[in-house]
């Protein structure tokens, strides 16, 4: 799992179930609420620090999901995907990177087809049981609840980056 690890270039995420709790609020007048972790937040910004580039993949879209990824410095932002993997492609042409160089974290049945495909597979606490079974990876935390930081320090420490990330923090 750490010599996986130790290859990750870049780290795709899903929002909900893995970036939130999975839980969506609908308002009456219309729009939508999610909710995220401030800890998987800085552990974001510090793998970006540390050269590990993020992207989001999202079956729904939101535009939670928009402000978020711009105030954590995620560019690569795809809302409203059917089809996964099709975007794992484009993704691996746009950054000229290999499959064994890209994470993915993930926790249900439409998430197997790309933890399939990347180098270093995880899953969260929560996830569905298929999705542990076929990753390298379950965290310790569960979605939207530090899930996401609990892998940024695993792939930082893993590549010997976490001690300077947190230096440059003070």
């Amino acid at each position: 799992m750490i010599e996986k690890a130790k290859k990750v270039r870049l780290l795709i995420l899903d929002v909900d179930g893995v970036l939130t709790d999975g839980a969506i609020i609908y308002f009456d007048k219309g729009g939508e609420s999610k909710s995220f972790n401030v800890k998987d937040g800085l552990g974001i910004k510090m793998l970006i620090q540390g050269g590990i580039k993020v992207a989001i993949i999202s079956g729904r879209k939101s535009r939670a999901v928009e402000y978020r990824a711009k105030d954590l410095g995620i560019q690569e932002v795809y809302q409203g995907i059917k089809d996964k993997v099709a975007v794992f492609d484009e993704i691996l042409k746009k950054n000229k990177i290999n499959p064994e160089e890209i994470g993915f974290m993930g926790d249900d049945l439409m998430d197997l087809p790309l933890l399939y495909r990347v180098g270093f597979a995880v899953g969260v606490s929560d996830a569905v049981k298929e999705v542990k079974k076929a990753v390298d990876y379950v965290t310790r935390l569960p979605g939207g609840k530090g899930a996401v930081r609990e892998v940024c320090e695993l792939l930082l420490t893993s590549q010997k980056k976490w001690k300077k990330c947190v230096e440059q923090l003070q």
